[in-house]
């Protein structure tokens, strides 16, 4: 954010191989939504939840000064009580208009450089944020090495920035790719004002960005990839608010300062501890630290078949003619690093049950080398790795006798088309991957995706959709339906899923003012039919499917009785605009914003009008008429999407 000029759009210097396929939804609240979370086996290493009387030094530093921080900023940073203070539970930033060391306005920005900084994994943050013209709120961080790199070798991830009376906040990040690379998206509009989660998940894959639990932006940085090699290692934390400069632009609004960011609390969690600084400011103070040591030893020889035990509680015993089962006792979690064959490492969370650690390795043949080591937790909690190990496949006579999961495709058509959805051979989105489209997929049509039987750990699925697996080949078997991603599928589904059919979710939508449902009047198909709200009758007429559309992060709204979108009718941009359902041309008046609120409530913003879905008149009767307006907040402009199907 804060070194150097770039620009802030939907475009960047990334290359589009670096972009995952699918970038989620933009801040919808759903019924059954999986939010942004630490995992069950994370640890909270540090936090500040703001509740004493000033500001911990300990945890956070000042930095000072003009000179326009490399974007011809026009504040001045103090370390006053004027601009920065903590009172009532939150942290307050505060830009206020006022001449001082030179400049026009003040401010603060703050750091945990030299006290806490770490590499992966997840941070959450309750921030209400300002809005007027000139301001720039953020919450980034930095690499710890930029004194000895410089910007932008150290890498930069921005959790989140808002600019001038935008109703939106964006996620970026910038690195070295032989110059200054950068890769952005917007969420949806929402209200800024209020509190709202702001968090990033960070690991040796993916930096995901999230707003109220809901993934809005996501990179690839895996191995590295497109010079992202700054992202795998330590970072620290930032606050500030700017006033000006190159991006937001430098007309302010002097008449609305002061203005102020309001913190309640900033969280850090990590599957494996791994950060640097003194115990006094982490909540783990009983933990060493550094999370760097490793157990001396070679002990690398192979093993015939059976079993190894290459340290004591540690190993891989044989398990059948594909599969081996990796180890650890005594352990509070686990983390097995491995590769087949001197093939790609792979990193995956081993499945704890008590104080034994476990995973399955697969898609093993006879005589396949498997180098090993495993990072874990002792059950003292104290942080560990072991040295690296190697285990020599056998085969045996064992083998899958399941009748339908033979390996092969019994009948049925091989279906090859892609989509949003992404399975994955290895949890955490890793190892072999394939995406799939609305369809049915086989056995044999997974296989020609290049995916095993018995193989998916792990998968992605956008709002919107409704992924069924199935145990056995040809949708037979036990199944399970997932509506969000799942970075492990569970111990129940891991490694058994031989058939998959992805569809559309099906949703009615609730006005949270009247109670009553979003409604195509009179169950009419044609082009036309008005949009109204009517007492819940589960009828067709009240079922809708939304399609999300990755290139400007809106989503059109489906009637199930016709597949047709809600729109505005004659691209109204007036108040009281009506809403019609009508044919699909993808006209920007077909396609909505959708943001979350809270409570499981959304509002919809129109592309084309900039104006809210909302039922006329706060209308609380059966054919209440549903139009457009001015975005006010109000219940009647907030919808709640339930599952029906």
């Amino acid at each position: 954010m804060r070194k150097g000029l770039f620009n802030k759009t939907l475009a960047s210097t990334l290359s589009l191989a670096l972009a995952v396929s699918s970038f989620g939804f933009t801040s919808v609240s759903i019924a059954e939504k999986v939010d942004a979370a630490p995992t069950t086996s994370s640890k909270l290493v540090w936090s500040d939840e703001f509740n004493g009387s000033s500001l911990d030094t300990g945890k956070w530093g000042y930095e000072t000064g003009g000179g326009g921080w490399g974007n011809n900023e026009l504040q001045y940073y103090t370390n006053r009580t004027d601009n920065c203070y903590v009172s009532g539970g939150s942290l307050h930033i505060k830009a206020k208009k006022e001449s001082y060391g030179g400049k026009n306005y003040t401010s603060a920005r703050i750091n945990t450089s030299g006290k806490f900084a770490f590499t992966y994994g997840y941070v959450e943050a309750r921030i209400s944020l300002p809005r007027n013209q000139g301001i720039w709120p953020a919450f980034w961080m930095l690499g710890q090495n930029i004194g000895s790199v410089g910007w932008p070798k150290c890498g930069e991830i921005d959790i989140m920035e808002a600019i001038n009376t935008e109703n939106r906040t964006y996620g970026t990040c910038h690195w070295d790719s032989n110059g200054h690379a950068e890769y952005g998206l917007p969420t949806g509009n929402f209200d800024i004002t209020q509190y709202h989660k702001y968090a990033v998940q960070w690991d040796s894959q993916y930096i995901r960005c999230f707003l109220d639990g809901n993934k809005f932006y996501e990179m690839n940085i895996t191995n590295g990839t497109g010079n992202t090699e700054e992202f795998h290692k330590p970072f620290y934390m930032i606050l500030n608010v700017a006033v000006g400069g190159n991006w937001p632009g430098f007309s302010i609004n002097d008449g609305g300062m002061p203005q102020e960011m309001k913190v309640d609390y900033i969280r850090v969690y990590q599957d494996n501890p791994s950060y640097q600084g003194s115990t006094s400011n982490r909540v783990d103070s009983n933990t060493s630290g550094s999370n760097s040591g490793s157990n001396s030893g070679s002990n690398s020889g192979s093993n015939s078949g059976s079993t190894t035990t290459p340290a004591s509680g540690m190993g891989i015993t044989y398990t059948n003619s594909s599969t081996a089962q990796a180890y650890v006792n005594g352990t509070k979690w686990a983390d097995i690093h491995y590769s087949v064959n001197g093939g790609a490492q792979q990193n995956v969370r081993m499945s704890q049950s008590g104080t034994k650690s476990t995973y399955n390795i697969g898609g093993l043949s006879n005589g396949a080398s498997v180098k090993y080591w495993f990072t874990y937790a002792d059950t003292n909690g104290v942080a560990k790795d072991s040295a690296s190990y190697t285990y020599t496949h056998k085969s045996g006579s064992s083998s899958n006798t399941g009748s339908s999961n033979s390996g092969s495709s019994s009948s049925g058509s091989v279906n090859t088309a892609s989509g949003d959805i992404y399975v994955y051979g290895d949890s955490n989105y890793g190892g072999k991957s394939a995406s799939l489209g609305v369809g049915s997929y086989n056995l044999a049509s997974l296989q020609k995706k290049g995916i095993a039987n018995d193989s998916i750990s792990s998968i992605k699925v956008p709002w919107g959709y409704k992924v069924i697996m199935y145990a056995d080949d040809n949708y037979k078997g036990s199944s399970k339906a997932i509506y969000a991603d799942q970075s492990y599928v569970g111990n129940d589904w891991n490694d058994k899923v031989s058939s998959i059919k992805v569809e559309r979710a099906v949703y009615k939508i609730v006005n949270r003012h009247s109670g009553l449902c979003l409604d195509v009047q009179g169950g009419n198909t044609a082009a036309g039919t008005n949009v109204q709200q009517w007492t819940d009758n589960g009828s067709t007429a009240q079922k809708w499917k939304v399609i999300f559309h990755k290139e400007d992060s809106t989503y059109s709204v489906i009637s199930a009785l016709n597949d047709k979108p809600i729109v505005v009718d004659s691209y109204s941009k007036s108040n009281g605009g009506n809403c019609i359902i009508y044919n699909n041309d993808n006209g920007a008046n077909k396609r909505w914003f959708i943001t979350s609120v809270d409570n499981g409530y959304s509002f919809l913003i129109n592309k084309d009008s900039n104006k809210g879905l909302e039922v006329g008149g706060w209308s609380t009767s059966a054919g209440g008429n549903v139009q457009q307006w001015d975005y006010k907040a109000q219940a009647n402009q907030q919808w709640k999407f339930v599952r029906v199907n």
